[in-house]
């Protein structure tokens, strides 16, 4: 997760003067987090009262939840079940299609109207779980605001097609996508640019 394109940029938004929470696995949960636990209430709980805790530190804030690969799951997973959570939503790079028993957030539908969210994908991701055209039919399928960008830089020998670095973690356009959200949360529910 060192390299997961959320991390590795965190410094960009602590720097502009946001503050971040970076969410891992539960302490029961040291093996990692399924789909089948992101999906979960007990998830979604976790989240909710991080987000309270959030609140209440900086109760002047307003709060996006953004996911990038499986995190979408997470995001995603609080979004259906409790829209009003966070001021805004953010998904890049979604895992959209199920695949080894995995469900990501294929077959999910959220009505959201007056929820702003916004999904991010990379035209050239080679990740099985998560295609361009996937995250675009999800957008529009959903009535999200949709982003799409181009890279194709890789992070050397082995990268992987779902690895951090790769066009799947927006290796090589990292603050243009990051300007994008940034500007998008600023003004949710605009056409991202």
């Amino acid at each position: 997760m060192r390299a997961n394109f959320l991390l590795r940029t965190a410094g960009y938004w602590t720097s502009a003067g946001d503050a971040i929470a970076i969410v891992d696995a539960p302490s029961d949960q040291s093996s990692g987090m399924n789909d089948a636990f992101r999906l979960s209430e007990t998830h979604a709980q976790d989240l909710h009262v991080i987000v309270a805790a959030l609140r209440q530190r900086f109760p002047a804030a307003k709060i996006a939840l953004v996911g990038t690969s499986r995190g979408t799951i997470s995001v995603g997973n609080v979004l259906q079940r409790e829209p009003r959570l966070a001021d805004a939503y953010v998904l890049t790079s979604p895992v959209t299609i199920g695949m080894r028993g995995e469900a990501g957030l294929s077959g999910m539908h959220w009505d959201v109207s007056t929820t702003p969210v916004l999904v991010v994908s990379n035209e050239n991701d080679g990740c099985r779980v998560s295609p361009f055209s996937a995250a675009h039919t999800l957008a529009k399928d959903n009535r999200f605001q949709f982003l799409a960008v181009s890279s194709s830089e890789r992070g050397g020998n082995g990268a992987s097609e779902c690895g951090a670095k790769s066009p799947h973690g927006f290796l090589g356009i990292e603050t243009q996508v990051l300007s994008a959200v940034s500007r998008w949360l600023e003004e949710p529910g605009t056409v991202p640019r």
